[in-house]
């Protein structure tokens, strides 16, 4: 066991006023973050808490703490053991959020999500389409990494996937993890490609007869997938990111003083946590999902990717907690998180990693 003392854990407050916004870059993702060029030429990713708009009657929700997610899990990751991407607090132009730095670094990189490999293999996943979201499983990444030829990041899949299940992120969906690639043919980018598919995919959609449509879009997702590999050399998987959407970042105060005081509604709220990856098209929890895993032919490899759960120690995530708000000013003091929400993210880590042990523990034995 490592000591107290051991822990690395370095968050900053990072104030961008002097910092100029990118604002013809588009970053996607379900929230657009905004693309920030510091004094010297590099580039970082800006976001805040998400706000949902009031609707159907329903108020508006603002996930007020939510950006403090994205530290707390790059803190947690990283003295794990695990490759996470960097967040820290910042400021900018009137607004408190996380930063991060940009992913690739030369001109020829591209952050390809896998997502893009996956609706070149099933035309009928349509990410922008809620209906298809059964069509995002493990079993659909299972072949896009197999026809992809890019099986040797099953560790890390793994590993994030077990991650997720200690902080109980719900939305690892197939923008959520990514490879970095470099384009090896300069006649037509990734992004060329991937429009030519979903124009084709649209206008296909058109069509009054489904099996022409389904054997045109075979046909043509095939071209792409062989395509792709002709064009895109990928040379290793982005860090984790985007973990904004876990521990409880939803609960409002009387909820969290619910569970804090209620075991049996804490334990409850632990069992409904679903995973954003489905299996065989159903929503599961990470812990049936797992299970699923490791009653699979990747066993060991769930094993092998599960050792960085060794470098856990339960005092790790309350000096994380203890530190998050040490670095911010005082004007900014009322985004801190406040101390109800803290145990709250600590006992739920905490029984979230008590019980992915002993899942991998009883494997072990």
């Amino acid at each position: 066991m490592a000591k107290l003392n051991s822990f690395n854990i370095d968050i900053k407050f990072i104030d961008t006023t002097n910092w100029q916004e990118l604002t013809w870059y588009n970053s996607g993702g379900t929230r657009a973050k905004k693309v920030l060029q510091d004094p010297y030429d590099n580039e970082y990713y800006f976001k805040c808490s998400e706000r949902k708009p009031a609707k159907g009657g329903k108020p508006e929700k603002y996930y007020k703490y939510e950006f403090w997610n994205e530290i707390i899990a790059y803190q947690l990751g990283k003295n794990l053991g695990l490759d996470m991407l960097r967040y820290d607090v910042a400021v900018f132009a009137g607004e408190i959020g996380c930063i991060s730095p940009k992913m690739t670094i030369t001109d020829e990189e591209q952050l390809l999500d896998i997502g893009r490999f996956m609706t070149a293999l099933n035309p009928n996943f349509l990410p922008e389409d809620n209906a298809t979201r059964t069509e995002y499983t493990f079993q659909l990444l299972e072949q896009t990494l197999e026809d992809f030829k890019i099986s040797k990041y099953w560790e890390f899949i793994f590993q994030t996937i077990l991650f997720d299940a200690i902080i109980s992120n719900s939305d690892r969906h197939q923008e959520n993890w990514a490879f970095i690639g470099k384009n090896t043919i300069k006649t037509k980018s990734f992004e060329e490609l991937e429009k030519e598919a979903y124009d084709k995919l649209n206008w296909l959609h058109k069509w009054p007869y489904p099996n022409l449509i389904n054997k045109e879009k075979n046909e043509f997702n095939t071209q792409v997938q062989q395509a792709i590999l002709e064009t895109i050399n990928i040379s290793k998987m982005a860090p984790i990111f985007d973990s904004g959407s876990s521990m409880a970042r939803e609960l409002t105060d009387g909820r969290i003083d619910l569970l804090l005081s209620s075991e049996k509604e804490l334990n409850k709220y632990i069992e409904n946590g679903k995973a954003e990856l489905h299996w065989n098209g159903k929503k599961i929890s990470h812990y049936n999902l797992i299970e699923d895993l490791l009653n699979s032919a990747y066993n060991e490899q769930v094993l092998l990717a599960a050792n960085f759960l060794q470098n856990w120690q339960q005092e790790l995530i309350t000096v994380i907690l203890e530190d998050t708000c040490k670095v911010v000013p005082q004007q900014w003091i009322e985004y801190c998180i406040p101390n109800n929400r803290k145990m709250l993210i600590q006992k739920l880590i905490a029984l979230r990693f008590q019980r992915l042990n002993k899942l991998i523990n009883d494997r072990v034995r």
